[in-house]
Formats: structure tokens, sequence, C-alpha cells
């Protein structure tokens, strides 16, 4: 089981670049990936999406990147031959035309591929940024792991409180109808009416709400999701969506246990198995 929350570290540097990512993962119904760097770097966005989104199933993760160029690089920041060739050109221009003044520093400056641009691009910007990227999300899927297994052991042990919850509920249901049929009785007999213990509409009633009351294949079917639930806490990838529908199932077969019992102890174990239901749903906000 895998957490959607989770942080990560790492720092990548080159002969010309150095890359501190740091990656950040918070729970989402989707998988999403937010790149927040300087506008220079943007363009690799594409490929830090697709390297993120490769090793995620859900939730959104925050990739902070830092690129710079290191100190001491001896990449020429100027090409003099296209300087020195535009500076002969302009000259030679100037005198067959015929002009007055002087070519300057600025106009050589300004001349198309004089000057190289200190912007990241190529191979070896996006090397070393994966790199680093690469050791960010591995710390992340790390803590993600950890934090997983943590919450892995909360939920087996509320699914075993609902478990609790039926097995104290099962031999009340049967009370039911032996119980209905006593205050039944009583009623009639503080009513100053006269009825026979085996009248068939005494047995009628009885029939009627029995059948009504029965909860039996609701017990059957929460025991069924409870056990899914176990077995999907132990299953490999995200399982994420598949609790957070057992747990809505698990929440309609004890809101049907409580609407159908009018049994008074019935419907206080049903409130505490809700009340486990809802910390259940608040953890699974963060599994994958």
């Amino acid at each position: 089981m895998i957490s959607m929350t989770g942080h990560g570290r790492g720092e990548a540097r080159s002969k010309t670049w150095t890359a501190v990512v740091e990656c950040h993962s918070v729970n989402r119904k989707t998988a999403d990936v937010s790149l927040h760097c300087d506008r220079s770097a943007f363009w690799l966005e594409p490929a830090v999406r697709e390297r993120v989104l490769s090793k995620i199933g859900r939730g959104r993760v925050q990739v902070n990147l830092a690129l710079s160029r290191n100190e001491g690089n001896t990449e020429p920041f100027f090409d003099e031959s296209r300087a020195a060739a535009f500076v002969e050109q302009a000259r030679r221009l100037q005198k067959r035309l015929g002009l007055d003044g002087g070519v300057t520093l600025s106009d050589v400056l300004a001349a198309p591929g004089v000057t190289r641009s200190s912007e990241p691009s190529g191979e070896a910007a996006k090397s070393t940024v994966m790199s680093a990227l690469d050791q960010a999300m591995n710390g992340l899927l790390q803590t993600r792991e950890r934090e997983g297994a943590s919450l892995q052991r909360v939920l087996a042990k509320s699914a075993d409180r609902l478990s609790s919850v039926l097995k104290k509920i099962s031999p009340l249901a049967r009370k039911v109808s032996a119980t209905h049929r006593g205050n039944l009785l009583k009623r009639i007999e503080q009513a100053g009416l006269r009825l026979q213990q085996d009248d068939a509409r005494l047995a009628t009633e009885v029939a009627f709400f029995a059948e009504r009351s029965d909860i039996t294949e609701e017990l059957e079917r929460a025991a069924c999701h409870i056990a899914q639930f176990h077995e999907k806490l132990g299953a490999k990838g995200p399982v994420g969506r598949t609790l957070e529908f057992l747990a809505q199932e698990l929440g309609r077969e004890f809101n049907t246990l409580g609407s159908k019992s009018s049994n008074t102890s019935i419907s206080r174990h049903v409130i505490d198995a809700k009340a486990e239901l809802d910390r259940i749903r608040e953890q699974l906000a963060n599994i994958e």
C-alpha cells in the first residue's frame, strides 16, 4: 500500500549545469504534476511531467527545480569569429555607401549569433535535470511507501473493529422477532384485550415484522465487504479507489441495518460502525 503524501530531494551536477530538484506530493483523485522553476527552464516541463507520471498512480506532485550554470565554466559566451565577420562586413558596406560613423560594441553585440544564450538548453541540461529528478522521486516514493505501510496497519485495525461490531449485532438480530412478539402481547394485555398465544393474527403480525426487519443479508454482505477490504489492504499497486468503493458499500449496508432494526442495542452498534467508517474514509483519502 502506498500513501499519496511524500517528499524527496535530488541534486545532480554535470560539466556545465547543476540541478536541484525537490518533489512534494499530496492526495488527489487523479495523477497531476506541477513544475515550479525559472521561465528559462520551463521548456523541460513535458519531460519532467512524463517522468513523474510514469512513477505514480494518483496524487498531485509539485516539482521545484533550480537549474544553474557552474562557476568556472569555460564555454565561451561570445562568438568572436561571428563578431569579427560582422565588423568586417559592416565597414565594407559603410565604405561602399559612403556613410559616416563607425561600428560600436553595441552594434556588434546586437548582431545575430554573436552572443550565446545563457538559458539552459540541449541534452546536457536535460540530462542533469532528469538525474536530479530521479533522485528526488526515489526519495518521494520511499516516504510514500513508509507512510502507506503505517496507514495499512491503521486501516486493518479499523476493519477488525467493524468485524467486531458485526459479531455483536448477529446474536441480537436473532432475538428481534421474539422481542417484538413479547412486546406486542404485553401491549395487548395492557389494553385489556384477550388474545391467545397461538392466535393466527398474532402469528401473521410477528411474521410480517420478522420479514421486514430481517438483516441477515445485510450482515452477510457487510462481512463479505470487510473480507475483501482486508484482501485489498495486502495487494500491490494502487488500491485506493477499490478501498473507497468497499467503504462506500459498507456504509450502505450499515445504513440499511440501522433503518431496518428497531432494536436500540443494534442501533448503538450501527452508530459505532458509522463512526469507524468515517475514520476509514479519512485515511483512504491519502491512499494511492
